[in-house]
């Protein structure tokens, strides 16, 4: 686990989820603070170590391995409900996050805050 007094928080980002799987480079913004900086290595893609992540309305499914898949049929992923967090750590767990509404048509809104390693 990181060491919480190493971590810099970025700005908080607003997402609306929709029906087709997606990723955090899906995020607009998140690309970006992940490169600000990118001249002095402080804030890269590689240093984000941790995701803060907030469902606000409706659901959402979640995987890593497997694109998630929605609600009807066989379901694939986790299962985030609305008013819910999920706390991602590590690079590889963070690149590999990948989402998509639990009900189609049922767009979820995700606040998503991603911290660096200084």
């Amino acid at each position: 686990m990181d060491k919480v007094e190493n971590l810099t928080p970025l700005t908080t980002l607003k997402h609306t989820c929709g029906d087709a799987a997606q990723d955090l480079d899906d995020v607009t913004g998140f690309v970006a603070q992940k490169a600000m900086n990118a001249g002095t290595n402080r804030e890269t893609k590689a240093n984000v170590v941790r995701v803060t992540l907030t469902c606000e309305t409706n659901d959402i499914r979640f995987s890593w391995t497997a694109a998630p898949t929605q609600d009807g049929g066989t379901a694939v992923g986790h299962w985030l409900s609305a008013g819910s967090s999920l706390v991602l750590t590590g690079h590889k767990v963070i690149v590999g996050f990948k989402f998509i509404n639990k009900v189609n048509g049922s767009n979820a809104v995700l606040q998503i805050t991603p911290e660096v390693s200084i």
